[in-house]
């Protein structure tokens, strides 16, 4: 036990120094196309500068994953055309949604605007929260949001600087940060805030997984119906490392398969969209629950 301890420490405190030492490139990003939701109703549409896709890397410093997730921000550089040369500073506060687009892939991607609570170590819901801007991973009934936390491996330039891309090709998934809500709600609840645990709350798993049923039963509170299988899927143990070794089992089947022949980059690619789907899945579950007992 006391080498498991050392071990986790070990790897904590690396991340946590990898996070601090590594100096990422922050040169202005391009203006990207937007819509962006007012909370009085109107839409704006332009171009907003300085947004990372949730598909990208973020670089976590423990402790710091959703300001390092770019979520937190507090306004939104905008304007009208591409080629204008002023621009417009707009609060996040006067924001409802954002929605923007992938101009390589034209994929349509949405942040909405929730006051995130957690869940502590009471399973109760704090009454306080940290306003984010979160990527919509899955819309329903139960909106599931969350974004990729990954540790990339740097490129090292003439002047010593270190950055990365962020390609999937050069990052190891680190963990999925997941938030709950439904569409109507101005709140998201976060079963576990991975960036802020300590080595040694790894080492009890199965209080954490108890967050992840009070934060279903939080969000869908107004079905009775669900409760019952959220109360089930607890008695059967649903959210536990056994879960995730047969959903990781149940797929590797179909993953070797794709990796037959791949190298480099493309096995990269495959490896970090089945080990997300991993991380994801297993809460997918109880939202398709809510789907059917609560038509």
């Amino acid at each position: 036990m006391k080498k498991l301890i050392t071990f986790l420490v070990f790897i904590f405190t690396m991340q946590n120094m990898i996070a601090q030492s590594l100096q990422f490139y922050t040169g202005k990003r391009d203006f990207i196309p937007i819509e962006i939701l007012m909370e009085d109703g109107s839409t704006k549409k332009g171009f907003a500068q300085d947004f990372m896709l949730p598909d990208v890397a973020t670089f976590s410093i423990m402790g710091k994953g959703p300001k390092y997730a770019n979520l937190d921000r507090k306004d939104v550089k905008f304007k009208t055309l591409k080629s204008d040369t002023e621009i417009q500073s707009i609060p996040v506060s006067d924001i409802k949604s954002l929605i923007y687009t992938n101009e390589e892939t034209q994929e349509h991607f949405q942040l909405d605007k929730r006051l995130v609570k957690d869940i502590n170590n009471d399973l109760e819901m704090e009454s306080e929260g940290k306003v984010l801007m979160l990527p919509l991973m899955e819309k329903g009934p139960i909106n599931l949001y969350g974004y990729r936390s990954m540790m990339c491996k740097a490129d090292f330039g003439d002047n010593f600087a270190v950055g990365s891309n962020g390609g999937e090709d050069n990052c190891q998934l680190t963990y999925v940060m997941i938030y709950l809500s439904k569409p109507d709600e101005t709140y998201a609840v976060a079963p576990v805030d991975y960036s802020s645990l300590s080595p040694l709350a790894l080492l009890n798993m199965k209080t954490l997984y108890k967050k992840f049923y009070k934060a279903y039963e939080i969000v869908g509170a107004d079905c009775p119906e669900f409760l019952k299988k959220v109360d089930e899927a607890r008695q059967n143990d649903y959210f536990s490392n056994k879960t995730f070794r047969e959903n990781k089992k149940a797929t590797d089947a179909e993953r070797k398969a794709l990796l037959k022949g791949k190298k480099g980059a493309e096995a990269s690619r495959i490896n970090m969209k089945y080990r997300t789907e991993l991380f994801t899945n297993i809460y997918k579950k109880l939202i398709d629950d809510y789907k059917e007992s609560c038509k």
